[in-house]
């Protein structure tokens, strides 16, 4: 198995998913990096997260859970590379959706169609919900034991597990981009950071756990520079996407409300923490710098720019 981060020529790379929250992000980074981006959308009208790069792209409106549609967009972008993104992602349902199990079926099916047209390279996107994050007490690596607990991240893992079985038969190159916490512009206003953000925003009060768990977020420009430096490298299998610092949940709603100029309108220790909640999630990120990575944010900058972005969203509305 190939451990090298050494860039490749980007070339024509099918992105799908390419407009959802990573996706777009995603899109942006390979697009610096000079390839040429086919995005692969549901619904154009409703890709908005895309439209200051929508000149710079090819679209492509598909449903990929309907094989028919899967083998028109493969023919008409004949791809050298294959980014996917796409999954069932909406919040408060993703996590025991069965929307998931279509998923690995149509992934699958992605795949196999695209080494038959002569596609180099496929990269997934996963989640840290893979690991089982329980039992984690320091940072996890790509070697550290999986245990899913969702239907999510089952899905998830079990779609690694047999396209890292297929890809050598097939003999393709493939990895896998096992994503950590993520915030930033654009982002489901149910989410932590968005939704902390809306209440201080609007002169309400935000209130938390008292936020002792330990996480590893990553601005979501940075995630997307972090697939698309996977994806263009030689790098093969799991690579964790994250900081690879470790930060509480206080000191994220904390830096927002600092931020704000509104940290007496903090409840820390209003809500209970949730059933299970896993106390300690980071990610070691040694082999995704290997590609040369480097995150532009630290999480004062990136909340910083991700409150400014979010105000202008709400205005805009």
């Amino acid at each position: 198995m190939q451990e090298r981060g050494v860039s490749t020529r980007a070339g024509r790379v099918l992105l799908t998913g390419a407009g959802g929250f990573i996706g777009a992000h995603v899109a942006r980074a390979l697009l610096a990096r000079g390839a040429e981006v086919h995005a692969v959308v549901r619904d154009r009208a409703r890709a908005h997260r895309l439209d200051a790069v929508a000149k710079e792209l090819t679209f492509h409106e598909a449903d990929l859970l309907d094989p028919t549609a899967t083998a028109r967009v493969i023919e008409a972008s004949r791809p050298e590379l294959c980014v996917h993104a796409a999954w069932y992602a909406v919040p408060g349902k993703y996590l025991a959706s069965p929307e998931n199990l279509a998923h690995v079926g149509a992934s699958l099916d992605l795949a196999t169609r695209l080494v038959a047209a002569g596609c180099r390279r496929f990269v997934g996107l996963g989640t840290c919900f893979e690991y089982a994050l329980g039992e984690a007490r320091a940072p996890l690596d790509e070697t550290s034991a999986t245990g899913p607990r969702f239907l999510y991240s089952s899905c998830k893992l079990a779609l690694h597990d047999m396209l890292a079985a297929y890809a050598p038969l097939a003999q393709t190159s493939y990895a896998w981009c096992r994503i950590f916490y993520q915030y930033g512009p654009m982002e489901a206003p149910e989410r932590l950071v968005p939704h902390v953000i809306d209440r201080l925003s609007s002169g309400g009060i935000a209130e938390t756990s008292e936020g002792a768990q330990v996480r590893d977020f990553l601005h979501v420009a940075d995630v997307g520079a972090a697939v698309a430096a996977v994806a263009l490298s030689e790098l093969e299998g799991v690579v964790n996407v994250g900081s690879g610092v470790p930060v509480t949940v206080r000191e994220i709603v904390a830096t927002i409300a600092r931020v704000c100029d509104a940290t007496d309108r903090v409840r820390f220790g209003a809500v209970p923490y949730r059933a299970g909640d896993p106390m300690y999630v980071c990610a070691d990120v040694q082999k995704l710098r290997s590609t040369g990575f480097e995150a532009r944010f630290d999480l004062e900058s990136g909340l910083r720019d991700t409150v400014r972005a979010r105000r202008e969203e709400l205005k805009a509305r």
